[in-house]
């Protein structure tokens, strides 16, 4: 049911989503995502210090995860298996602005 509840919200509200995968271990939040076709990526070490130098330190060091919606991205930290969700997404735009990808 979990499942279910949370992509709903995803899709239709990513705000609210981010709030419901706060301290749920990633691997649960990557196979419901991958199942609806979110697309995951894993920001290789460059691209999370171009991250760092726009948005200020993270909080705990980790992997940085950007899930990828139409429109916009919700940011995930991840330390020790267990997601920290930015709770507001950011437009896509913005991201591929900072991480300097064409397009952008």
């Amino acid at each position: 049911m979990f499942k279910f509840i949370a992509l709903l919200l995803l899709l239709a509200s990513p705000a609210v989503a981010s709030n419901e995968f706060q301290g749920q271990p990633f691997a649960r939040i990557e196979f419901m995502a991958e199942a609806h076709g979110v697309i995951i990526e894993k920001l290789n070490d460059a691209d999370a210090a171009l991250m760092d130098a726009a948005t200020g330190p993270r909080p705990v060091q980790g992997d940085i995860y950007l899930l990828m919606l139409r429109t916009s991205v919700i940011i995930v930290l991840v330390q020790d298996g267990i997601a920290m969700v930015s709770t507001n997404p950011i437009e896509r735009a913005k991201i591929d602005n900072i991480l300097g990808r064409s397009g952008a």
